[in-house]
């Protein structure tokens, strides 16, 4: 039955719940914060190793020695003083013969630049890469096949970052130009690309001159692209040209390894080297970016610590105790209600009973009964 103070042991029950519920949430949420600090931490001391080990990796000194070096060369002044100088356009290719032969290829030939070589260096491309290039039966165009593929890392991603890594060093190597022009095989220069940019470098004596990207995304969007100083997402190697006696600035498969696509990792390699560098306004290129180019999908939450997971684990149960505990004193609330309405119900019965006249009429059997 329903009474005063059973109600009053339930109510302080729930209470106490209550206070030790929000006790625990309150060290839940201190120790999340605890955890969150730490893994924050933690993601800055990766981050300072990882740019530890590229700069150890690149070797910045000697990279400004060889610059040093090469200014100080008789070769250094032929880029900036020859008539009309050779461009050698890199593009290397594995296997997109469409945008290769209808794209690529045929926006570097028409350049308004008059002296051009285009050196086109296959991953192991299949047969029906040469076979095509040689039916064009242009001199301004060579082709070299690599017998090894890479080789590339098993991660989608990374093998992007990396992509045309051997092509572009082999290509630097038969480069016979005084300027280079990296494209990429299903990109298209625009038909000014190397003479607007060479006049830029030539007339302030830049080592590299870009411009601006028309960039066409796989859902068809389009944005224009480019910004000095360079900065990731907003240059791409398809929209510079630059001397070629920086050749000695290789492109690399390790950048991949710190999340880094290797013409991204060239352009600020040669930016601590102290490049010469100078931009123009004008879009160079039009440039189509592989859906492999999507950055990897966020790693999963890093599972919470086995104390904070106890910690959520108790606040849980504390939770549906308190819940179960609240719902039965609702309950015994409500029977008690019905069993003080049902009450009421039947005083006023009786009450009708003793105004009745036969209650009256009876009263004397009763005091008799009573008697007895």
């Amino acid at each position: 039955m329903h009474t005063p103070d059973r109600q009053l042991d339930w109510d302080r029950t729930l209470a106490e719940l209550t206070a030790e519920v929000r006790a625990l949430s309150a060290r839940m949420d201190g120790v999340q914060m605890r955890v969150e600090d730490d893994q924050a931490g933690l993601r800055k001391e990766v981050l300072t190793v990882l740019e530890s080990l590229e700069h150890l990796h690149d070797d910045d000194r000697d990279a400004r020695r060889r610059l040093r070096e090469l200014r100080a060369s008789p070769e250094y002044e032929a880029p900036f003083v020859t008539d009309e100088p050779l461009v050698s356009v890199l593009i290397p290719t594995w296997q997109s013969l469409d945008t290769l032969m209808d794209r690529a290829i045929p926006s570097a030939l028409t350049q308004t630049h008059p002296a051009i070589e285009v050196v086109v260096v296959g991953d192991q491309s299949p047969p029906e890469v040469p076979e095509a290039i040689s039916r064009l039966d242009e001199p301004r165009v060579r082709f070299h096949n690599l017998t090894v593929r890479g080789p590339y890392f098993e991660d989608p991603y990374r093998s992007w970052l990396a992509s045309g890594t051997s092509g572009l060093n082999t290509g630097l190597g038969l480069a016979r130009g005084l300027w280079i022009a990296p494209l990429g095989d299903d990109d298209a220069f625009e038909p000014d690309h190397v003479a607007r940019l060479l006049a830029h470098a030539r007339e302030h004596r830049y080592e590299f001159a870009y411009g601006r990207i028309h960039q066409i995304a796989p859902d068809g969007s389009e944005t224009i692209l480019g910004e000095f100083p360079p900065r990731l997402g907003a240059i791409n190697l398809q929209a510079a040209v630059y001397h070629a006696g920086l050749r000695f600035l290789e492109f690399e498969f390790a950048h991949a390894l710190f999340g880094t696509p290797n013409d991204w990792g060239l352009i600020r390699r040669m930016m601590r080297a102290g490049v010469r560098m100078g931009m123009v306004e004008d879009v160079v290129v039009r440039y189509w970016p592989s859906p492999r180019g999507l950055p990897p999908p966020a790693a999963e939450k890093t599972p919470e610590p086995p104390a904070l997971a106890a910690e959520r684990a108790r606040v849980a149960q504390l939770e549906a105790r308190a819940a179960a505990l609240d719902a039965r004193v609702v309950d015994e609330r409500r029977r008690g209600d019905e069993l003080e309405a049902r009450m009421a119900e039947l005083a006023g019965r009786l009450d009708e009973v003793r105004r009745s006249r036969s209650w009256r009429l009876t009263a004397p059997l009763r005091r008799l009964r009573s008697r007895r």
